[in-house]
């Protein structure tokens, strides 16, 4: 009962602090988590749940394989304030589900989505806001990609079970000062964001020097296109797979906060670093919200044609190599487009949706006379709002992209190939752009009709802006 009237004094004062004298009220959180991080008995968590709430809650996982894991849980309702707490046996978990899709360890370390360990109340008529506090024993670490409301990790807008990766325990962690989204266009104030960056263990002093060198030129990479970092705060958690020589699999969660998992081979040195796309392909993801509605198509083909363009734009891969690749792998997703852009599977929504971003690629610098391309369309979309940590429809976004060009070309061609499933013939298209493969190599035809606008797409409309690699420093 003590607890409760402190609480209900806490709010109180937050309430009062945000009364119309300020030019900003503060936002009170319906939810308060206190949470202790401990080594006792191995990896666990102590968790203290206050929510205000007039109407009966339930607290909830919001994965059936978390629930064993779950210990000494007590809820207790009265005067307006639902209480819950437990003890979560975090590393039993994570060995349990060994899965990077919602908790891994290794070592001491532990990466897990947000809703693998905290429960959800359940009641709300909408997704309740959550101030999330941590307290650790010395030598842990926890951090996530939700942004900071004080000394609160805040989760807002979001269910726990949508919310990002979580990195707790013994790790290597840096943050990074990042340029915030847009803070790059001429004439914009100088902002900063924070990438965190977490690596669990498994990886030598050495490779985790280079890692975290990786993420950083790759991050340096993205806001060279998106003139600015992709997110205003964001997490990326590195997990080394011993049996695995290179670059792995990687996953973007952006719910409530922008996050992202790649898993990193043992034989993973600078070179073949910097020669994967993994890492700056689910960047991209975390550009964008994420596109309800058949959509996979539009999220994955945008990430999968925008990346070897942020490779060679910082001076990691040739024109002629963008290009073949895209000679080579489009084809892959031309059915696509003749059974429907929502039926596409597999590949068809990688290389379908790529060849879905060139065609509004070239439509906007078409529509503009060159004075914009897909990068301002995608960028525009980031700076109205349309975040990592949003959800949104595919029409939604199409007109904040239009918005952004000032044209029609995003919403003409989702209406031409996904509404009605207009077939495309991508040797015309490569004929119209004056490109073709002679002798093994591509050929670029300058006479083509269209070779002015190809001629833009690889280097963009702004000077070059080279990223140096670690041997070229």
């Amino acid at each position: 009962m003590l607890a409760c009237r402190m609480f209900r004094a806490a709010l109180t004062a937050a309430l009062l602090a945000a009364s119309p004298v300020l030019a900003q009220p503060i936002a009170v959180p319906d939810c308060t988590v206190d949470g202790r991080l401990t080594e006792r008995d191995g990896l666990r968590l102590d968790v203290t749940y206050r929510c205000r709430a007039v109407q009966p809650l339930s607290f909830q996982l919001g994965d059936g394989r978390s629930s064993a894991h779950v210990e000494d849980l007590k809820v207790e309702q009265r005067d307006g304030i639902a209480e819950a707490r437990y003890r979560f046996d975090l590393m039993g978990f994570a060995r349990a589900v060994d899965s990077t899709s919602l908790a891994v360890a290794r070592g001491g370390g532990v990466l897990a989505t947000l809703g693998g360990w905290l429960l959800e109340p359940r009641g709300y008529d909408r997704a309740p806001m959550i101030d999330i506090r941590m307290t650790v024993d010395p030598g842990l670490v926890f951090t996530a990609g939700l942004p900071k409301a004080g000394d609160a990790w805040r989760l807002a807008g979001t269910p726990v079970r949508f919310a990002g990766y979580t990195a707790l325990g013994r790790l290597a962690y840096r943050e990074f000062a990042v340029p915030a989204p847009g803070a790059l266009r001429l004439g914009q104030p100088r902002a900063s964001g924070t990438l965190r960056v977490a690596i669990l263990d498994g990886a030598s002093d050495g490779s985790r020097a280079e890692l975290f060198d990786w993420v950083e030129r790759t991050a340096e990479a993205q806001s060279n296109y998106w003139q600015g970092f992709t997110a205003k705060q964001a997490l990326i958690g590195l997990v080394p797979v011993g049996h695995r020589r290179g670059i792995g699999y990687g996953r973007a969660v952006s719910g409530g906060g922008v996050t992202a998992m790649v898993e990193i081979g043992s034989g993973a040195d600078g070179r073949r670093l910097f020669d994967d796309w993994v890492l700056t392909h689910e960047l991209i993801h975390t550009g964008m919200p994420f596109i309800r509605g058949r959509s996979a198509w539009f999220m994955e083909g945008a990430a999968t044609y925008i990346e070897p363009i942020i490779r060679a734009r910082a001076g990691w891969k040739t024109e002629e190599e963008v290009w073949r690749e895209w000679v080579d792998n489009m084809p892959q997703g031309v059915q696509a487009f003749s059974i429907g852009m929502a039926n596409a599977a597999g590949r068809q929504n990688y290389w379908g949706g790529a060849t879905f971003m060139l065609l509004a690629d070239i439509g906007f610098r078409r529509a503009t006379n060159g004075g914009k391309g897909l990068e301002d369309c995608l960028a525009g979309a980031l700076w109205s709002g349309l975040d990592g940590a949003q959800r949104a429809t595919l029409d939604d976004y199409a007109a904040a992209c239009d918005r952004a060009t000032g044209t029609t070309v995003m919403s003409g061609l989702v209406d031409r190939h996904f509404n009605r499933a207009e077939p495309v013939d991508l040797a015309a298209l490569w004929k119209d752009l004056g490109i073709s493969v002679v002798g093994g190599r591509i050929a670029l035809d300058d006479a083509a009709p269209s070779a002015r606008w190809r001629k833009m797409i690889v280097p963009g409309n702004r000077p070059a802006q080279r990223v140096k690699l670690p041997w070229e420093s």
